[in-house]
């Protein structure tokens, strides 16, 4: 028997269908330790102690729910969400969460050989949660950094613009001991430029440390990303804690559009280096009639006859003789 289960915050709804695909039962239960213990009894008392549980997207509101039902003995699959929407537009339109855990279940009783472990291992979940504390150091850094050179501008902007790098010790250890002036704005803002580089500083030895535990992971689980040229210790966590399992891509050329580096073919039959962004933006800025003659290699329509200014005709030689009367009126309004 196989379980799918669509998460949420606060509900999560699962089905139970039998080897066939029909239908069994199917439950709504809370995101909490009691709904888990109600869903394993329920399986229980259904026969399905040894059901295949597929859960979709279980890195966030399911991972409490996947450590649950790891540790009562079930075998828990990751269903990407593209291949919960394959599904449930094959079932037919609507969208609801006992229709969408029905769509998870047919999806692992038929891929069920081509999906990943729900539950993501040690190493991915800590440089996961190390990556993350190491970005927000960096942006708490870089919004520290702004602030102290706002301050700073405003009273001497030529010192402020000569310095290139705040982040500096050296520049650090000026700016813990600025002074500004005797006023009192003045006194105000070294204060608080003192205070921000006091900041930078420890902010600093912070994404220090996380730099020198990310290495030590890396380097004990002997890092996959080791011999790619230019990928140090701190992308090769960003990639691992990204993607996290790799079975759950379907291909290579999966993983890659996963990233956004995923080679796009062209007309010609050979792949071009441009992301899907950069075909897009070419696309729109084609116009429609020129994309379809290429389309269908018609040949260069002619260029329309450009109109050109004729050129003024020779006026007639005047007459020396006295003009009559009949032509008295053009001769004078030429003349004017």
């Amino acid at each position: 028997m196989v379980v799918g289960i669509d998460v949420h915050k606060h509900t999560h709804a699962a089905a139970l269908i039998d080897d066939r695909g029909g239908q069994v039962a199917a439950l709504s239960i809370t995101n909490s330790p009691k709904g888990y213990r109600q869903l394993i009894d329920w399986l229980v008392d259904h026969d399905a102690a040894s059901a295949v549980v597929g859960v979709e997207s279980p890195g966030s509101y399911g991972r409490c729910l996947v450590t649950a039902l790891c540790g009562a003995g079930f075998e828990v699959l990751q269903v990407p969400a593209w291949r919960t929407h394959r599904e449930r537009h094959h079932r037919g339109p609507g969208k609801t969460d006992p229709g969408d855990a029905l769509s998870i279940a047919h999806v692992v009783l038929r891929h069920r050989d081509e999906l990943g472990p729900a539950q993501e291992p040690e190493l991915v979940r800590a440089l996961g949660m190390l990556e993350l504390q190491r970005r927000r150091f960096v942006r708490d850094r870089t919004q520290a950094i702004q602030r102290l050179r706002s301050d700073w501008t405003q009273h001497d902007p030529v010192a402020e613009a000569a310095v290139l790098r705040c982040d500096r010790q050296r520049e650090l250890r000026q700016l813990k001991r600025i002074r500004l002036g005797d006023s009192l704005t003045q006194r105000t803002a070294a204060r608080c430029i003192r205070e921000l580089a006091n900041d930078i500083e420890e902010l600093n030895h912070k994404i220090a440390a996380l730099d020198a535990e990310i290495a030590d992971l890396l380097a004990e689980h002997d890092n996959p990303f080791e011999d790619l040229l230019g990928a140090g210790t701190n992308l090769a966590a960003t990639i691992i804690a990204q993607a996290g399992d790799v079975r759950r891509f379907r291909n290579a050329s999966a993983f890659a559009r996963f990233c956004g580096a995923a080679p796009i073919p062209c007309g010609s039959g050979q792949t071009s280096g441009a992301t899907a962004c950069t075909v897009a933006a070419t696309a729109n800025s084609t116009p429609r009639s020129t994309a379809s003659r290429s389309s269908n290699n018609a040949t260069t329509p002619k260029p329309r006859p450009t109109w050109t200014a004729r050129s003024p005709k020779a006026k007639p030689p005047e007459k020396h003789d006295a003009p009559s009367s009949a032509t008295s009126p053009t001769s004078s309004t030429a003349a004017s």
